[in-house]
């Protein structure tokens, strides 16, 4: 279960707003008192009805989104961009996309997109009928301009999504932690019960190359991403809030500001649809309280609308009792381990049930369910060395990583190399990403093989170059080791995968854990290692 408790660190920062973006920098330690978060405005969330980018010209109300087009995305390699290659290659869309790195981004593409290497104005093509850019993707971006200069509608993806959704039967999965996993979950039940629905997910189930899929359901599912406020570019009928925390601090300073968003989210459901709120998250209860819509509960404890209720746990992989007030609905057996996913698949089997699955059903796709790319995912064992890694990147989803590879590999000592995600979010959370390395990593006695930590250099998302005084991957480990778990002096990537490999045995346990790409590690450790199998 998410422990929805607000996160403050003791890492003052100084704030500046330009361009639309809070720019959060570290100062020092002290006291987290001496942090007074600014007054918020919608300026700092870009996409709280705002665009990020002006538009081309009203060409944007004339695209058709119902017949195929030709369309010319940047940042096509991106998991969300991705996913909506995939959704307009099925309507029939002719696809180009540029990006910065397409190291085997065509084995993951739909065929025959056209493919350009970085970004240039010259990678627009002459006949086009949208552009539309990701998040990551920088607002002074050539290709972005020759778009606008030529008067081509210019779109986030978020734009996209919402058009998509309009007319339809819009599902959305939002929260701070779990959507991606909720939403291929809910996903996967409805294509079983056959209603076709089109989908749009931020990650990739295992053995499918992305998290797009175009049905000719009614159905619209998309998770709702709470960054910028993207989310309130989507009008849903039914919702799901998973939990809400502090995050995403370049343009949330304070949870105050994380709830203002998810509340205006929680409006844009109409008064005749459905809010599935997270019961045992105070913040998600606050946030639907003004919602002029039914809003039923859904959690793992009891006076919850919707209930799990856990029969047995193996390894690490949990059976329970699906219940909806106070009738036991069916028993659904998850693959996919985890207590957290136990949450995930309890909101992804609310949702289903809403737009009528039979439970049978729901328990049966559930039980075939067996995950996500990059979501505890066994990459395999080579030299006897099992492989996991997993996108997390926060103190709670940290603590649900760790603590379920324990779960798994009881036994086993865990090699843990983590990717810290931002200096914001890193300089925020400090002391809780501490906690939660320390407190996952600890030996259960004195006798056990103590686990090993490694915390690479910062990935430095949308953040441009490092700054003098900025929080660093070292104070990180310095405050690991001050709580008593020992984490090694190396941060370079190189530098870590060869010290990971000269000290791995077979019997142990290789977990990467990060949102950047810290998955390098693995494929760099399986090649200093290949000559022991």
């Amino acid at each position: 279960m998410w422990d929805s408790r607000p996160r403050l660190s003791g890492m003052p920062l100084h704030l500046t707003a330009g361009g639309g973006y809070a720019t959060l920098r570290f100062l020092g330690a002290t006291s987290c008192d001496e942090y007074t978060p600014p007054r918020w405005s919608s300026d700092m969330a870009v996409g709280l009805q705002a665009k990020s980018l002006t538009q081309g010209t009203d060409a944007v109300g004339a695209v058709d989104w119902n017949r195929p087009g030709r369309a010319h995305l940047v940042g096509i390699g991106g998991s969300g961009m991705s996913a909506l290659a995939r959704v307009l290659h099925q309507r029939g869309w002719l696809l180009s996309g540029s990006d910065v790195n397409l190291d085997r981004l065509a084995e993951r593409l739909p065929p025959r997109t056209l493919l350009h290497a970085g970004h240039a104005a010259a990678h627009v093509p002459p006949e086009v009928d949208v552009v539309v850019h990701s998040d990551a993707v920088a607002r002074d971006n050539a290709e972005l301009a020759e778009a606008q200069s030529r008067g081509i509608a210019t779109l986030t993806y978020f734009d996209v999504a919402g058009r998509l959704m309009e007319g339809r039967h819009g599902l959305a999965v939002a929260g701070t932690h779990g959507k991606s996993t909720t939403t291929a979950m809910a996903g996967a039940i409805l294509v079983d019960a056959g209603l076709d629905p089109t989908m749009l997910c931020g990650a990739a189930p295992l053995e499918q190359p992305d998290g797009g899929r175009a049905g000719r359901g009614t159905a619209v599912l998309v998770e709702a991403c709470e960054y910028r406020a993207n989310f309130l570019k989507l009008q849903p009928f039914h919702a799901v809030i998973l939990g809400i925390e502090p995050d995403h601090f370049d343009c949330y300073p304070a949870l105050a500001h994380v709830e203002e968003a998810f509340g205006r989210f929680a409006t844009r459901v109409p008064h005749d649809g459905l809010l599935l709120a997270h019961a045992d998250c105070a913040a998600a209860q606050r946030v639907t309280a003004s919602a002029s819509c039914r809003v039923e509960t859904f959690g793992l404890s009891d006076g919850c609308d919707w209930l799990a209720r856990p029969r047995a746990v193996d390894r690490g992989c949990y059976e329970f009792d699906l219940i909806c007030r106070d009738e036991t609905l069916c028993a659904i057996r998850l693959p996919m381990p985890g207590r957290h996913n136990m949450l995930n698949a309890l909101a992804a089997a609310a949702l289903a049930r809403h737009q009528g699955v039979d439970p049978p059903q729901i328990a049966r796709s559930l039980g075939r369910f067996r995950g996500l790319r990059r979501r505890l995912e066994c990459v395999g064992t080579r030299a006897g060395v099992t492989r996991i890694d997993d996108f997390a990147h926060h103190p709670t989803e940290l603590d649900a990583a760790l603590g379920t590879v324990r779960q798994m590999y009881p036994q086993q000592r865990i090699f843990c190399v983590f990717q810290p995600h931002q200096t914001s979010r890193t300089a925020r959370l400090l002391d809780e990403l501490a906690a939660s390395l320390h407190n996952g990593l600890r030996p259960e006695s004195v006798v056990q093989r103590p686990n090993r930590l490694w915390i690479t250099d910062i990935y430095r998302a949308r953040e441009g170059l490092p700054a003098a005084g900025e929080v660093t991957a070292s104070h990180l480990a310095d405050r690991v080791r001050r709580r008593g778990l020992d984490a090694a002096p190396l941060h370079e990537m190189d530098e870590v995968a060869r010290d990971v490999a000269a000290r791995i045995e077979p019997g142990d346990v290789l977990l990467t854990v990060g949102a950047g790409d810290i998955r390098r590690v693995l494929d760099q450790v399986d090649s200093l290692t290949r000559d022991r199998e």
